[in-house]
């Protein structure tokens, strides 16, 4: 009994430590295969409008999408007026730009931890972005949790 128990508290510990408040690393990643594969077979201007289209997941997800074209942000489900922005230019609240973390997390399959505004409180919020290249070099999708 005690070790059923033990193994119930650290799969609750490792299913929270998995999870946010707006999805899973499952979630994500399935999310940005579904993005990389809209702008690898039809482009990115198909991407951009993909992203708002109510037949797919990703205008009614809780997790920030975002398509970025070089570090400029050109799709973004949950913060549109960041369109435009070059992300080699914005900061997080850390005060460090956002770029560097964006694409080495994209280069090394990991997770990227940016400091910003929560999305529906707008109380400061560390979010885990995971990335990676639709065309390498070119076109990065990031979702963040």
């Amino acid at each position: 009994m005690r070790a059923f128990t033990m193994s119930a508290i650290l799969l609750a510990a490792a299913t929270a430590a998995s999870a946010s408040d707006f999805g899973t690393e499952a979630e994500a990643t399935a999310i940005i295969a579904e993005m990389s594969t809209i702008i690898q077979n039809d482009g990115l201007d198909a991407g951009i409008e993909a992203m708002h289209n109510p037949d797919l997941p990703f205008s009614t997800s809780q997790m920030g999408i975002h398509v970025f074209e070089q570090s400029i942000i050109v799709a973004d489900n949950r913060e549109p007026e960041l369109i435009a922005q070059s992300y080699a230019e914005l900061q997080h609240l850390t005060g460090e730009f956002m770029w560097p973390r964006i694409e080495a997390a994209a280069n090394d399959s990991s997770a990227a931890i940016l400091e910003w505004y929560h999305y529906d409180t707008e109380e400061e919020y560390s979010y885990t972005c995971h990335s990676d290249w639709a065309t390498p070099g070119d076109v990065l999708v990031m979702v963040c949790r």
